[in-house]
């Protein structure tokens, strides 16, 4: 079975599902029944203005979150792949169309449906496709555009996400709940990567000591140096692992400022790919409410505070939001002392913590990315 994934850099959770996805397959690809996937990033390796809007994207993300309330609106009104014939740059897609002859078509971003799908199914008669939308709530910030009517399945995070497709006009059969699509470690089916104690070592780790994780996702978009001067000056008892991701100047001033701080130990980390083990190692993530790093919070246990500097995107609302509907404050911090204020009575009670961490276990969905794997094989199957 050949599996063409359509996603696109417009933050991190939409690639991150991608390999996710890329993963799965791989661990589950066997001689009678292999699982082979391509890649293809279907905006900005269409055309140079959708590429220009994926970078503004990411632009506002690390440097004005609020202004994507105006981003976010426009492109609701103006939907880039509604329409086969208004399509840029499609030309490259029908190439890859005809290079990889795809059995199935999977979308995990909300603007690779609709024109996408129409164009597959002219060019590659029986061909699946299908639809993974990584949202966790309905709402102001959930884009209609991930709904597309059309799509063979609709396959949903959350239960609540699915109900919002159904009322977007997704029929009921084809709409399934399909939980979190994660790397395999996050379900325990990979056993190289390093387990907590030894990571905890091997980054000279102090142990039995609060250990602060602070976020980024792969653009590299934070506020570390902010949260840690904050930290130094209230005086607290923790130690700060800072994740950087691919932010090369991020790294180094913070490791300066680690060396010329030392009230708090701080270990600067740039693009890692064992966050399953990371979130173990520690007792509170500090992220932005996207939803790929709150559902692996979700799924390692891992306590969550949302870095809300800048303001929110209207995404990341929606993930605000589903937490809230599952019972927790998920406050949101505004300034960098609000982090101050959230991490005191953590710092203080380890049965606040074990609270959250229970909170959390409740939200892991009992549906895996091994069903959605056998999902497409079933389309696959229904092709031929």
């Amino acid at each position: 079975m050949r599996i063409l994934i359509l996603s696109s850099s417009t933050g991190g959770g939409h690639d991150m599902r991608a390999r996710a996805l890329e993963s799965w397959c791989q661990k589950m690809s066997t001689p009678s029944a292999p699982l082979e996937t391509f890649r293809f990033q279907a905006l900005e390796e269409s055309a140079g203005i959708y590429k220009f809007g994926v970078e503004l994207y990411n632009w506002i993300q690390k440097k004005c979150p609020w202004l994507h309330h105006l981003y976010f609106n426009w492109l609701e009104i103006f939907q880039i792949s509604a329409s086969e014939r208004l399509l840029l740059g499609k030309a490259k897609y029908i190439a890859q169309l005809e290079a990889i002859r795809p059995d199935v078509i999977v979308s995990v971003h909300a603007h690779t449906n609709h024109a996408f799908r129409a164009i597959a199914k002219k060019r590659r008669p029986g061909v699946q496709f299908a639809t993974y939308c990584g949202e966790m709530h309905s709402g102001y910030g959930f884009s209609r555009h991930w709904v597309d009517p059309g799509a063979d399945v609709f396959i949903g995070a959350t239960q609540a996400i699915c109900d919002a497709a159904l009322k977007l006009g997704m029929p009921q059969e084809r709409t399934i709940y399909g939980g979190f699509l994660l790397d395999p470690s996050f379900y325990g089916e990979t056993t190289s990567a390093a387990g907590p104690e030894t990571l905890r070592q091997d980054l000279v780790l102090l142990p039995n000591t609060f250990t602060l994780l602070l976020s980024t996702g792969a653009n590299g978009a934070e506020n570390h140096l902010h949260f840690l001067a904050t930290l130094s000056a209230a005086k607290l008892d923790l130690q700060v692992i800072a994740l950087c991701g691919r932010n090369d100047t991020a790294l180094e001033s913070i490791a300066q400022w680690g060396e010329s701080s030392p009230r708090i130990k701080v270990c600067p980390l740039s693009y890692r790919e064992d966050i399953f083990s990371l979130m173990q190692l520690s007792d509170v993530v500090v992220a932005r409410p996207g939803t790929g790093t709150t559902s692996e919070a979700i799924m390692a246990d891992c306590p969550i505070l949302f870095n809300g500097l800048g303001g929110i995107m209207p995404q990341e609302w929606i993930t605000v939001k589903y937490l809230r509907s599952q019972g927790f404050s998920a406050a949101c911090i505004k300034k960098p002392s609000d982090l101050v204020h959230q991490l005191r009575p953590l710092l203080r009670s380890q049965a606040e913590l074990k609270d959250q961490k229970s909170g959390l276990q409740k939200l892991c969905p009992k549906p895996q990315p091994c069903d959605i794997i056998r999902l497409l094989q079933n389309l696959s199957v229904s092709r031929s």
